[in-house]
């Protein structure tokens, strides 16, 4: 995948993804699951649903 930028809880800032895999949320969305590159905290992204 192309570098994801994702929102860190624990750094309080965007940063890019790694490790990252296409998942689906219950309700059908398309999202992002990843670790943050500093700290190494799982983070989520939701995608749109268009492609």
């Amino acid at each position: 995948m192309a570098d994801e930028t994702a929102y860190c809880v624990k750094c309080r800032q965007k940063t890019t993804m790694k490790n990252t895999q296409e998942t689906k949320m219950k309700n059908g969305r398309p999202a992002m699951k990843g670790e943050c590159s500093v700290c190494g905290t799982g983070v989520y992204k939701i995608l749109s649903q268009q492609k």
